[in-house]
């Protein structure tokens, strides 16, 4: 269980550990259950800042617990897998500190490499059987060429979690000169060159957040082959304005469904502590307590919040077109990808809505015939009455 009190200052990575502590142990089970071996691979491992006192604020720590609590229950299921690690780290100091660190999760195998990310992709890549599943995390401070770990990125079987870091690119995008290893990777799509610049320049606020955010996702699924690339923003504490995003790749809709519960949990994170730093700032500065502050832990009007919920309003409003635009229905497997992909829902949560559809008589399932079944299956047909 992360304790936000030890990201007091840097609280934009609660929100990413909330991500990584919620889709790990959702997703390795799954992984397992076909793979004999499960590959993590940390490009700047760090540690940062920790104050837990045993890693488990940090990613590293977090995913090579995680790893060994699901080889123990895959062993007590009578079945063997091999946890297998790979981080990187630049500074001298953070990988000593990091090598002594790895030594309390004697149950995954780690390998730690000192150095640029960039020189140790293609022997990290080479080292990984092609039936290993691999998940991937581009975690920099900056913004490196991305392009340097395609041979990371492209292989099968393997899912990427990449912060961009939108402060920069926001910043920069347009400007060839300035940022050019930013530039390359972006500017890899096929359209009349440099006129990707010339839409960017053009746009402000949150229609310009949401073209940069578009072709970085673009450009990372091209370079892959990957079919979804979701992002989750991360905002800057104080502020409203995005801070940067984490992109994630998968090839499957299992995939994208843990992508989605994490990202959920990871927005409500943000919501909560901005609420919680909001509601402070309020009282220090009127010296007292805030009449008008919400009766709930989350602010229904912070950002992340309301992400949320609009979500759920998007999420229902590109069904029912989905189902307005074909005639005698959709099976459920063909419904939920698509949406989930489009919009910030949970699986289960785009299944409520059918069901409470179904009840009000706003939807057909023909096939849902038992009280005892919550959520549509994959195999029932939806379809407007």
């Amino acid at each position: 269980m992360l304790d936000p009190q030890w990201y007091e200052g840097r609280e934009q990575a609660l929100v990413k550990h909330t991500f990584l502590d919620t889709y790990m142990p959702a997703q390795i089970p799954k992984i397992v259950s076909w793979a004999n071996e499960f590959t993590y691979i940390d490009l700047f491992a760090g540690p940062w800042q920790s104050k837990s006192g045993d890693y488990a604020d940090t990613s590293f720590g977090i995913a090579l617990g995680r790893m060994t609590e699901a080889k123990a229950m895959q062993a007590r299921l009578g079945r063997t897998v091999k946890m297998v690690a790979h981080l990187v780290e630049k500074d001298a100091k953070n990988f000593a500190e990091l090598t002594e660190a790895v030594k309390r999760f004697s149950d995954v195998e780690v390998h730690c490499y000192q150095g640029v990310a960039e020189l140790h992709a293609a022997t990290i890549a080479s080292l990984i059987p092609t039936r290993a599943f691999r998940f991937v995390v581009i975690d920099p401070k900056g913004v490196p060429d991305v392009r340097k770990f395609k041979c990371l990125i492209e292989p099968g079987n393997t899912e990427v979690l990449l912060n961009f870091m939108f402060q920069f690119a926001n910043r920069f995008a347009g400007s060839q000169d300035r940022m050019p290893t930013l530039e390359g990777w972006l500017g890899g799509l096929s359209e009349e060159e440099g006129s990707w610049r010339r839409d960017f320049a053009e746009l402000k606020g949150q229609e310009r957040e949401a073209a940069i955010t578009d072709r970085a996702r673009q450009a990372l699924r091209n370079m892959g082959g990957y079919v979804y690339a979701p992002a989750l923003t991360v905002d800057e504490t104080a502020t409203e304005r995005p801070l940067y995003k984490l992109i994630y790749l998968s090839r499957h809709p299992v995939g994208l469904r843990v992508f989605r519960d994490a990202h959920v949990k990871a927005l409500e994170a943000q919501a909560t502590y901005k609420s919680a730093k909001k509601a402070e700032s309020r009282r220090q500065k009127s010296g007292m307590d805030d009449l008008f502050a919400s009766p709930t832990a989350i602010n229904p009007g912070e950002r992340s919040a309301l992400e949320i919920t609009g979500g759920a309003v998007a999420a229902q409003a590109m069904m029912m077109q989905m189902l307005a635009d074909k005639h005698g229905g959709i099976d459920w497997k063909d419904i939920w990808p698509r949406v989930l992909d489009a919009c910030v829902i949970t699986h289960n949560e785009l299944g409520d809505c059918v069901r409470d559809l179904r009840s009000n008589a706003r939807v057909n399932v023909p096939a849902w015939t038992s009280a005892a079944v919550k959520r549509p299956k994959d195999e029932f047909t939806v379809s407007l009455p």
